[in-house]
């Protein structure tokens, strides 16, 4: 089944939302790229914009897009586009399988709206599945065995080589994977989050504004917080 179309789809339709002035928090990923290429073409066309990128492959896009790119300040962002692994039926998200999970959070956390795009194989009952989590070198050994307690079986990413693989931050990238349903995500986040050596992790719970999801149909859903469900997007 090819996705590319409906990845797009939510791409060009969160680059709608986007207003004359605005700073924007871009995304990671094949979802993502989406948006910062329809972002782009609106940029071409006479938008002035500026942007945060959460990763240096983000940044890179942006810059051949022609965005103007900004460090993060005190002013945040505007908006932040972003693309996910999971999301649940309560617009709960597991992200992390580009690696860069750590800088999207600080854009999420800043951004005064904060909108997933995803294909609709990424809606799930529950979370469950991968989960990425970036750890300090130093310790890594320990860290690792601290993480299996918590119920996965957790083990450095490599690259092609067979070297670990290292995120834009230069630390090292655990991944592990919890069978569905993952019973109490904000309570493995806590437990995630109190391990020394731990720098962040791929659970980003209660923090989607709205979520665009494209169908392989061409069909096009609007989920929002506590709004009863999907509606669907003319």
């Amino acid at each position: 089944m090819d996705l590319e179309p409906a990845k797009r789809r939510v791409g060009e339709e969160a680059a709608l939302l986007v207003e004359e002035g605005m700073t924007l928090g871009l995304g990671t990923g094949s979802t993502a790229r989406w948006f910062i290429e329809a972002v782009g073409a609106r940029v071409a066309s006479g938008l002035h914009v500026a942007a945060v990128a959460t990763s240096l492959a983000s940044a890179s896009m942006a810059a051949r897009q022609g965005i103007p790119l900004l460090e993060l300040d005190e002013r945040g962002v505007d908006l932040a586009v972003d693309g996910a692994d999971v999301i649940d039926a309560d617009l709960r998200l597991l992200k992390g399988l580009g690696g860069a999970m750590v800088r999207e959070r600080i854009v999420a956390a800043a951004a005064r709206r904060f909108v997933v795009i995803a294909d609709e194989t990424k809606l799930r009952p529950h979370l469950g599945g991968p989960l990425s989590v970036e750890v300090l070198g130093f310790g890594w050994h320990h860290t690792l065995a601290l993480l299996d307690q918590t119920g996965a079986s957790f083990s450095l990413r490599v690259d092609t080589a067979g070297e670990p693989q290292r995120s834009d931050n230069g630390n090292l990238i655990a991944d592990g994977e919890y069978p569905p349903p993952i019973a109490d995500p904000e309570g493995l986040a806590s437990r995630l989050d109190a391990i020394p050596g731990v720098v962040g992790h791929g659970l980003f719970l209660g923090m989607a504004d709205l979520v665009l999801v494209g169908g392989a149909d061409g069909s096009l859903r609007r989920l929002e917080p506590a709004r009863g469900g999907p509606a669907p997007l003319s």
